[in-house]
């Protein structure tokens, strides 16, 4: 019988004691009960029973004083939770271990006078390596729990050891359905696998995949090498290469088509038994749906920066560097080729669809990267142009793709666009919708005064046109949905002509694009050449939902 509320906590306790925690330091009370009862109940973990909690948060810290480990606070929500401060100010400042669980009302109960509640939220402010505040136990998955359970005996016990709090929402029934169900795992404390001292036939064995996300922390060269030191690996172990433009990996011999590939069940045949993670999280949706899907054996994400990028709960191993021997070929010599016959045939079928159709977002793409000069980088908006980009540009392009994937926004794209050109000698080139185009007009007007040029191709379909691949698209009424998402804004953007140094290029259909890039792009006096690119939305979408049957039909055996 499966436990709605129980099941996830003991994933998370199962963790713990996998990765060797040992000591579950408890102080009575009811909000808890799950979080008690089921520590208590694991046979690898020692409970032990403070009645006051400020004299368990000490005593949890003289535990792991002398121990070593971090030791898990559990106590009950309002004032319980304060009473473990100068514990958690101490451990702090002295750099020692320990895992603090404070259980809390749910969402719907706080700030509105239930008792024994009080805004635990951040409690201990900057004197804890890591907080979240969790969702309600119910509303979690057990791959969720564990993953959060490594993460925080890392955080705990990492190059700068230290407390760390998790607030558990906890609603009632607290009492188990049935029994309490324990879970065992067989994890490896993150702070002992490196490259030293975890060979690679325990974690590479077998058939894999690389998976490389965009990495923006320390500048574009250190991007490129990374994508280069994946690429070389994935070479290596003779596995497929997974990566998006913004990543570099189109400039390697990634998988051109990963993006169509992956929304396939039909490319789950080759499940893989290993998967290899490293840079930041990747931009569209099928990678972690396919992850989710095939569930392989291990997923290790290599993370040296420490940012634990995995909404989609699949990581395994979380490693800071590459484990040691990992340049040994795989033991199948098939396994490339099976995914390289795959993106052959799906690329194949992208090419017909876009080779008959009327300029749309896919014919785009393939017109900048067709015109661009090598050396040019390419500035993408969010929202559809990361994923066109990654939809259609091919392996082979040794453009450089940049972008703001940290929060995604459409904010300030023109303006960040700017700063790298500041930085550079090779043509900068923005690809954006009108939206986003809009929302920095600011950006626009500063080109010409920061003495740089730019060029800007606009993908101009009067509004939000990724909306319309949202479940929201026909289960409101057509007025609604255009007032509410579409958004038309209903501008002219060719009236931008000729204000503060911006040339605008209507583009139509009978026009080349390609030859207004190659203009555009040789220009270096101060300015902007905006190329603005009209395109049919619903031709556009017609043709998305083509592709995608096209490659369907081309993979399915």
């Amino acid at each position: 019988m499966t436990d709605p509320v129980y099941d996830p906590i003991a994933a998370f306790a199962g963790a713990l004691a996998s990765l060797g925690v040992r000591d579950i330091v408890i102080s009575p009370g009811s909000r808890s009960t799950p979080l008690a009862v089921t520590f208590h109940a694991h046979p690898d973990l020692r409970t032990h029973v403070q009645l006051d909690e400020r004299s368990a948060a000490f005593f949890a810290l003289g535990q792991a004083r002398a121990s070593g480990r971090p030791s898990v606070l559990i106590c009950t929500s309002g004032t319980a939770a304060a009473n473990y401060l100068p514990a958690v100010v101490e451990a702090h400042h002295s750099c020692v271990p320990m895992i603090v669980c404070t259980a809390d009302r749910p969402p719907e109960l706080r700030d509105w006078g239930a008792g024994q509640t009080i805004d635990q939220v951040g409690i201990y402010g900057t004197n804890v390596r890591w907080f979240a505040d969790l969702p309600v136990p119910s509303d979690w998955s057990e791959s969720a729990a564990r993953l959060t359970a490594m993460r925080a005996h890392e955080q705990s016990v990492g190059p700068r050891r230290g407390p760390v709090h998790l607030n558990w929402p906890l609603r009632k029934p607290l009492e188990p359905l049935a029994g309490v169900p324990v879970r065992h795992d067989n994890l490896t404390p993150v702070s002992t696998v490196d490259s030293v001292s975890e060979p690679a036939d325990g974690l590479l064995g077998g058939n894999g995949v690389v998976v490389l996300g965009p990495d923006a922390a320390n500048g574009l060269d250190a991007q490129r090498g990374l994508a280069h030191e994946a690429a070389h690996f994935a070479r290596a172990r003779g596995w497929p290469l997974i990566g998006e433009p913004l990543s570099q990996a189109r400039s390697e011999d990634a998988l051109s088509t990963s993006e169509h590939l992956l929304k396939h069940p039909a490319v789950d045949r080759l499940r893989p038994d290993v998967v290899v993670r490293v840079g930041g999280a990747t931009t569209t949706a099928p990678v972690n749906q396919w992850l989710e899907r095939v569930s392989p054996e291990r997923v290790i994400t290599i993370d040296p920066e420490q940012r634990w990028h995995d909404a989609s709960f699949t990581t395994t191993h979380h490693l800071r560097t590459w484990p040691a021997d990992s340049m040994s070929p795989s033991t199948d010599p098939g396994w490339l080729t099976q995914w390289r016959e795959l993106d052959a045939a799906a690329s194949a079928a992208i090419d017909q669809i876009i080779s008959i159709s009327e300029r749309v977002s896919a014919s785009v793409v393939r017109d900048l990267c067709g015109a661009l000069p090598a050396d040019a980088v390419v500035m993408t908006s969010n929202s559809m142009p990361p994923r066109d980009l990654d939809s259609y540009v091919e392996a082979g392009t040794q453009l450089t793709f940049v972008g703001n994937r940290g929060a995604a926004g459409i904010d300030g794209i023109t303006s960040t666009a700017l700063g790298v050109a500041t930085q550079l000698d090779t043509p900068v080139v923005v690809f954006t919708g009108d939206l986003a185009l809009l929302h920095d007009i600011g950006g626009l007007l500063g080109v010409a005064r920061v003495g740089k040029h730019l060029t800007v191709v606009c993908v101009d379909n009067d509004g939000g046109q990724i909306f319309s691949m949202l479940p929201i698209n026909g289960r409101i009424a057509d007025d609604a949905y255009d007032t509410i998402f579409r958004t038309p804004h209903g501008i002219d953007l060719g009236q931008l002509d000729g204000l503060a140094g911006i040339d605008v290029t209507l583009v139509g259909e009978d026009d080349d694009l390609r030859e207004a890039l190659r203009t555009a792009t040789a220009r270096t006096e101060p300015g902007v050449d905006l190329l603005i690119v009209r395109i049919d939305p619903d031709h556009d979408m017609a043709t998305r939902v083509a592709v995608r049957t096209a490659v369907g039909d081309a993979i399915t055996p």
